[in-house]
């Protein structure tokens, strides 16, 4: 281990033990601590970071609110933590008093992510303050357009060139499958697809920086105060935070180049740039910020849950037919759309129940509450992180009979609690706990719902998908259905699996779909530009 790195450690640990020390006899406890609420036994200041894994941090959770019940108190590294196991009591404290109950907690290892003092780009993250408000009503604005516009057919575009790719390259359908939601968001907010592989590295370093399974400041948080020159963690953000946004407005910076030549398609950058004077945004940096951020989140709240799709799939070959017979019946041998949403029940079923059976977010996301309350004789103080505990939520089984198996039916027949009707608008995603809470929903949901039943019912419509065969055994290769990472917002980890076209005339109409709607892009690409350099020439 590198010397500074053995010397901030030690630096670290002096400075635990005398905190820890004057927390223990300290009487403040009494006036910030949380009173009233089980729990389990807790060492004064560490609470239970001892015993709290890093990895699949969701189970044990679940496992105390077993023990102690629906909602329960902890604490770590003088943080008071509150656990919200039942959905009734997350819409009583996260929904009906969202106005003191919907702030965020700082994440260490970012810079000053809650108040944006010198950081613009975490939306989600962000504090209940004014930079929130506008940049939420901004981000809300940009993506309901989008939806209005069925996103001026990106979607069907990248997941045809997605199943092309899997023709060729089976073998590197992770790599292919983050792409084309890279892509997808590249598209919407840069009208450029080409930076994708630059976009996704992005993306997953910010996850991981804003995660208790990344740096060892999100768990240890006074390493995170030592002085910046022996500090590793902040030297590191530092480089990452300052190249992301720097490539952010170099983003903004050719959009508007590409404007002044009329070269420019329609994305989010140019909407802002054209309209920038009617925005209560601050300039361009908040504005790159904002854009950027929106392409980052609509990667890796879609990568998850498109990857336990495959995983769901691969396990339960029944429902992989159903909805390659509902497909076949409904589009009539073309490959499927959002115009046939409202007739694919089936699929969206199995979509809704793979995110129930597989959460994306188990841990939920915390919020802060901004002021002293009281939850019945419960005692909730000012600062008190707020656990929406979403793996909970979803393996409750009065809501959810038989919740750790995989049940699409539970959406589809009346009798199962959670039936809605009409079919050609249930099942939906949007609305799922796993989207958060209150004034913190995610403003991403159609997003989400709209990219997996075009990129699932493509797939399905493409391939059977199936477990890879050992070519020196003969044997079926596993795909594990219980390991994954350990990030805010999860995906399993890394599985082999085969691709099988479902016949000889399917293969050959995945490549020609791809072959004709390339063919059309590049020529409407082509037809724009020419336009734009008549009128640059006549200027």
């Amino acid at each position: 281990m590198h010397s500074v790195t053995l010397y901030a450690i030690g630096f670290a640990v002096v400075g635990w033990a005398l905190y820890a020390f004057t927390e223990a006899i300290s009487k403040r406890n009494a006036k910030f601590n949380t009173r009233g609420l089980p729990g389990p036994t807790l060492i004064p200041w560490v609470g239970r970071i001892h015993d709290l894994p890093i990895e699949y941090m969701w189970l044990k959770f679940k496992e105390w609110s077993d023990t102690y019940g629906p909602i329960y108190r902890t604490k770590m590294l003088g943080a008071n933590f509150v656990i919200i196991s039942d959905e009734a009591i997350a819409e009583d404290i996260l929904v009906k008093r969202g106005k003191i109950n919907s702030d965020r907690p700082q994440i260490r290892s970012l810079f000053d992510a809650k108040s944006t003092h010198g950081s613009m780009e975490y939306l989600p993250l962000m504090g209940r303050n004014q930079y929130w408000a506008r940049q939420r009503k901004f981000t809300h604005s940009y993506l309901t357009e989008s939806t209005n516009s069925r996103y001026h057919g990106i979607m069907e575009f990248e997941v045809k060139r997605w199943i092309n790719c899997l023709l060729h390259e089976p073998d590197n359908f992770a790599f292919s499958m983050e792409d084309m939601a890279s892509k997808i968001m590249c598209q919407l907010a840069w009208d450029d697809h080409t930076i994708s592989t630059a976009l996704t590295p992005s993306a997953w370093g910010l996850l991981r920086q804003m995660s208790p399974a990344g740096p060892i400041t999100n768990v240890i948080t006074p390493l995170w105060h030592l002085p910046f020159y022996v500090n590793p963690w902040k030297m590191a953000e530092r480089k990452r935070h300052d190249e992301q946004q720097a490539w952010w407005m170099e983003l903004l910076q050719n959009t508007r180049r590409k404007m002044e030549k009329g070269k420019q398609g329609s994305c989010f950058m140019r909407t802002y740039l054209e309209t920038a004077a009617k925005t209560s945004i601050s300039g361009d940096y908040e504005a790159s910020s904002v854009i950027g951020m929106m392409a980052l989140v609509g990667i890796f709240t879609v990568v998850g849950p498109l990857s336990y799709f495959l995983v769901s799939m691969v396990h339960h070959p029944k429902w992989q037919a159903k909805c390659q017979e509902e497909i076949d019946r409904v589009c009539e041998g073309r490959i499927p759309t959002l115009a046939d949403q409202p007739n694919l029940p089936t699929l969206r079923a199995c979509i809704k129940e793979t995110m129930r059976w597989k959460p994306n977010v188990p841990t939920g996301v915390a919020h802060e509450s901004e002021a002293d309350e009281w939850y019945g004789d419960y005692f909730i103080p000012k600062g008190t992180r707020l656990l929406p505990l979403d793996y909970a939520f979803l393996r409750n089984p009065v809501k959810y009979p038989d919740p750790e198996n995989f049940r699409p039916e539970r959406w589809l027949e009346s009798g199962w609690p959670t039936f809605q009707e009409p079919l050609t608008k249930y099942p939906t995603v949007k609305g799922m706990s796993s989207f958060g809470w209150g004034q913190r929903q995610c403003l991403g949901m159609s997003i989400t719902h709209d990219e997996t039943t075009v990129a699932c019912g493509g797939l399905l419509w493409a391939y059977n998908l199936k477990k890879k065969i050992d070519p020196v055994t003969g044997l079926q290769k596993p795909v594990p259905v219980d390991k994954s990472n350990s990030l805010l917002i999860v995906k399993p980890d890394p599985f082999e699996m085969a691709f099988e076209p479902r016949s000889a005339e399917r293969r050959t109409q995945i490549s020609e779909e791809w072959r004709v709607v390339e063919a059309k892009d590049a020529e409407e690409r082509a037809d724009f530009l020419r336009l734009a350099e008549k009128r640059e020439v006549l200027v």
